[in-house]
């Protein structure tokens, strides 16, 4: 779906307050303010906070899920390379987008939360996607037999740790000299870097 810029605005200001306040701690009243709209507009354009939510998983998802599905199938590439692209891409993506990844982490902690069942069937497409990809490997004989979900968890699960927690990250690291965008550079090399490494050990290398 397109959506004019107010609507844009809309959709950006409620994914920040989301993120940092909580669907629940966050009030039409306050996205109204932080997008500079009157709160009227926000149910001409969503209807309700409840699907004002509902459509920033549905842009986010579905501009994902196409990023994967063109970078997992593009047979120019080897499988090697297929799957470290799908580590930058969602490393870079994360990292470079934390109040919508911070968003989701809270809304699944919140189980009564509508959008819940749309992350569900996101998460089960996204790892049937990539379970597909690693069995095609497999089956070439250039992958390993391995747990997917486990990789999969693996890749989510430490990207959004280290983003959720960056700044103990950076003080551990001795990184207080960065800036933000020094920092988010830095690590998405980094976290690209390691996770490359790791999953080439365990898809490729014999244990």
């Amino acid at each position: 779906m397109e959506y004019n810029q107010k609507q844009i605005s809309i959709l950006e200001a409620a994914e920040q307050l989301f993120a940092s306040q909580g669907f629940h701690g966050t009030s039409v009243r306050d996205i109204a303010h932080e997008a500079d709209v009157n709160i009227a507009m926000i149910s001409y354009y969503f209807g309700s906070k409840e699907k004002l939510i509902e459509a920033i998983f549905i842009k986010r998802i579905y501009a994902w899920k196409l990023v994967l599905d063109d970078l997992l199938k593009d047979n120019t590439q080897s499988f090697e390379a297929r799957f470290d692209r799908l580590v930058e891409t969602y490393v870079q993506r994360v990292i470079s987008n934390p109040c919508f990844h911070l968003m989701m982490i809270r809304a699944q902690i919140q189980t009564d939360i509508n959008v819940n069942g749309l992350i569900h069937e996101n998460k089960k497409e996204v790892y049937g996607i990539i379970d597909g990809f690693i069995k095609e490997g497999q089956e070439k004989g250039v992958f390993n037999e391995v747990d997917t979900l486990m990789v999969v968890s693996t890749l989510l699960g430490t990207t959004n740790h280290i983003m959720s927690t960056k700044h103990h990250f950076q003080r551990l690291s001795n990184l207080e000299h960065l800036s933000d965008e020094q920092l988010q550079e830095y690590l998405i090399i980094h976290i690209s870097t390691y996770l490359k490494k790791l999953f080439k050990a365990i898809l490729i290398h014999e244990a």
